[in-house]
């Protein structure tokens, strides 16, 4: 089912089955409180890349149940629409440096300026990022918390804003982390 949902995704023949399905993440819980992440929001893909057409993926597969708070990949729900948006209209210079664009980004809004921003955890930072959806040059956006089962497997498009989660749960969250990247040519040799 994983094999043909990225089949739906990126197009049959885009890609190329992996000779390893990834790395495995494991998250030990920290005891420390849930809050809205403020720091390393970030993508793991080329900022100026186009929305469409998907040109990878970030999967994710859950070997344990990944309940709220406890672990789950946070993510601004809607942000791949934005940065690409935003890159669209404010093409970056020829090698400029990933962490620059990430700045840029992240200054071009209210929004994300103050999600980058550490402002305390407090409930007021819960109201509005997470309970909450903003909208941000006509795209609508959320932080959210990617919350699982395990066995499941999550299909993240590159572009989506994301940092990583607190484990505020009582058991260590296992999953194992697979970036596809993909080119019009299955045989490129980034998409193993």
């Amino acid at each position: 089912r994983t094999l043909g949902a990225i089949d739906d995704i990126v197009g049959r023949g885009r890609w190329r089955r992996p000779k390893d399905w990834g790395a495995y993440f494991i998250l030990f819980p920290n005891r420390r409180s849930w809050t809205v992440p403020w720091n390393a929001w970030h993508l793991d893909h080329d900022y100026a890349s186009p929305l469409a057409p998907v040109d990878g993926l970030k999967v994710h597969s859950m070997f344990g149940d990944v309940a709220p708070r406890a672990g789950g990949m946070t993510i601004v729900a809607g942000s791949h629409r934005l940065v690409a948006q935003h890159f669209a209209s404010h093409p970056p210079r020829p090698g400029t440096k990933a962490a620059q664009l990430r700045k840029q980004l992240m200054q071009s809004s209210d929004y994300l300026r103050v999600l980058g921003t550490d402002g305390g955890g407090g409930e007021a930072r819960t109201a509005r990022f997470v309970d909450a959806v903003e909208a941000v040059d006509g795209v609508p956006l959320q932080v959210v918390e990617l919350t699982a089962a395990a066995g499941d497997v999550i299909l993240i498009h590159p572009l989506v804003l994301h940092t990583r989660p607190t484990n505020a749960g009582t058991e260590p969250r296992f999953l194992l982390n697979k970036d596809l990247y993909l080119t019009s040519s299955a045989a490129s040799p980034r998409s193993g």
